[in-house]
């Protein structure tokens, strides 16, 4: 299982639903070919390059298949990008730490009740600026309505709080959106990015 990234004041954490099979196998999170996570962190200004490149992810893939992706390797890449991020003050986790996910469909990767209580009390405990969620829309809303009756399925800034913490829907990464869906969802990383550059400007000011 991946380790998540997840330390004390962070200026936003990522939350996914459950780590994915394949991401686990090559030692980082959102390596799926078809997951536009980290082009989205880019597209958005959240992130100034692409942390982890088509190249990258293509390589992994390769020296996996080939037998030839050690675990120093796998090591190496994860203790450099970790590094990457948090130097941005970025932060990644899964709302469901029990299992691998084997796919969008995987019934086994619904993170349950106790799951979000134990994600809730982190998130207070941790006090991230902002808590990002990349993750199915509706799933989203089933998960916290009860605790927070003003959730909702709209892309962007929810209404409510975790703890101090701003809460934004983003929506999956993962799949193949396309027209007025995937503008959406450009738009609410774009939005995001903007929030976080005001976030530190404000951080930097004092």
């Amino acid at each position: 299982m991946l380790s998540e990234i997840w330390e004390p004041d962070l200026t936003v954490v990522f939350v996914g639903t459950a780590v994915e099979e394949l991401s686990d196998t090559l030692g980082f999170y959102y390596l799926h070919p078809r997951n536009r996570f980290w082009e989205l962190l880019e597209i958005g200004g959240i992130t100034p390059i692409r942390i982890i490149s088509a190249s990258e992810r293509k390589a992994l893939t390769v020296g996996h298949a080939r037998g030839n992706l050690s675990d120093p390797v796998r090591s190496m890449f994860t203790q450099k990008k970790t590094s990457q991020l948090l130097r941005l003050g970025i932060g990644l986790t899964d709302l469901n730490r029990r299992v691998i996910a084997s796919g969008d469909k995987d019934k086994a990767a619904r993170p349950t009740e106790e799951d979000i209580q134990q994600f809730v009390g982190r998130a207070v405990k941790l006090n991230s600026k902002i808590l990002a969620f990349v993750m199915n829309a509706d799933l989203f809303v089933e998960l916290f309505t009860l605790r927070y009756p003003g959730v909702t399925a709209t892309l962007g800034l929810q209404s409510f709080k975790i703890g101090n913490a701003e809460v934004w829907l983003l929506g999956s990464p993962a799949g193949m959106l396309r027209g007025e869906v995937l503008t959406k969802q450009e738009d609410a990383f774009f939005a995001l990015g903007e929030r976080i550059s005001a976030l530190k400007e404000e951080s930097a000011k004092g």
